[in-house]
């Protein structure tokens, strides 16, 4: 796959996360000011990179702290069926809370993404007034960029290059309620690299409906060494009490034991879902 010529979409605006994550990916893969393209919601990322093969999506898929990252992987599920996790990049999450005054008694109301507002609920209880008004935003990029056209009294749960790049205030840094907080970003593709020796692989998975049959997938897996990195389950939205499990587990798809394992399960399951086979962070 030749990624110099690719455009790399991603969850903006600029000063996300998102955005912080494709630097490092970019750095890794030795690719200098490639075309870029933002979108404002995960969604839109990849629907992008499923319709248009010139693209290339970086997402989020977990936190350390709030876990999966629903909107992904449940929008994952729902693209064609080509488009594969290629790639992943660990990135520590440093929050700060971010205004247009650098006075935090005159915040009254606070925005950004649900994820963000979570990760520092403690500081915002203790540390804002008892009266604060909190309101969600798409990324904590487009709530502090919001910042620019609002009042001062507003203030948004960002990153330190978001808010130098809309010329606003830190008012306080690292205000994470866990210091040890880390975001997981996938990059998406159209295909599926080569086997690394170092690799992982992610599956979406429903069991029959027969006692113990999920206990049976995850014996095979037990039987043929392959080690569990990751398991969560969704509902499925088509019948009420059938879920989804997204399993991430060590080794690539085209390893004999991954292959001779998959082959077994499949009789146990009523749908399955490769969504992707790549290096590990």
């Amino acid at each position: 796959m030749n990624l110099p010529t690719k455009t790399f979409v991603y969850l903006g605006p600029q000063g996300s996360y998102t955005e912080i994550a494709l630097d490092k990916f970019l750095m890794s893969l030795n690719l200098t000011n490639p075309a870029t393209m933002i979108k404002t919601s995960i969604i839109k990322v990849i629907e992008a990179v499923s319709q248009d093969k010139s693209l290339t999506g970086i997402v989020p898929i977990e936190n350390s702290i709030e876990g999966i990252v629903r909107e992904t992987v449940d929008n994952l599920l729902r693209a064609s069926e080509d488009l594969f996790i290629t790639c992943e990049k660990v990135i520590p999450i440093s929050h700060c809370l971010i205004s247009k005054t650098d006075n935090i008694n005159k915040i009254k109301k606070i925005v950004s993404h649900p994820q963000a507002l979570a990760q520092c609920q403690h500081y915002i209880n203790t540390k804002l007034s008892s009266d604060i008004i909190v309101e969600h935003a798409s990324s904590t990029a487009a709530a502090v960029k919001s910042l620019t056209e609002t009042a001062d009294e507003i203030g948004a749960i960002g990153t330190e290059k978001s808010a130098s790049i809309y010329g606003l205030h830190i008012v306080d840094k690292e205000i994470n309620d866990i210091a040890e907080n880390k975001t997981r970003f996938v990059m998406i593709d159209n295909y599926i690299p080569e086997a690394t020796g170092n690799d992982k692989t992610s599956i979406a998975f429903s069991t029959k409906n027969e006692t113990g049959c999920l206990v049976k997938v995850l014996n095979i897996f037990k039987d043929y060494n392959i080690s569990l990195c990751y398991i969560e389950s969704r509902p499925s939205k088509k019948i009420f009490g059938e879920y989804i499990f997204f399993v991430d587990f060590e080794g690539h798809i085209k390893d004999e034991k991954v292959s001779s394992a998959l082959e077994l399960i499949k009789p146990m399951i009523n749908f399955y879902r490769l969504l992707g086979s790549y290096p590990k962070a």
